[in-house]
């Protein structure tokens, strides 16, 4: 899979509000490549923590993150 592939599916997973493990698991990469992305994603303000509880943080694609989405999204398509 492509960077773009790989951001869209945490974009995406992060839509509906997620865990960072979950959004690992979802985006099925390594750890290290997952916080590669992941950072990014935060350092770009396209996903943000939505709440914090005992459980830990829960992260949330932003209003950015999913026009980014959908960028990446019409790329992809134009693409295959």
């Amino acid at each position: 899979r492509s960077e773009s592939e790989i951001i869209a599916q945490i974009l995406y997973s992060a839509e509906k509000e997620a865990k960072k493990t979950q959004l690992l698991y979802k985006a099925n990469i390594s750890y290290t490549h997952f916080t590669k992305y992941f950072n990014f994603l935060i350092e770009k303000e396209f996903i943000k923590i939505k709440d914090q509880n005992h459980t830990g943080k829960i992260y949330k694609t932003t209003e950015k993150g999913e026009h980014f989405l959908k960028d990446i999204n019409n790329v992809l398509k134009q693409i295959h």
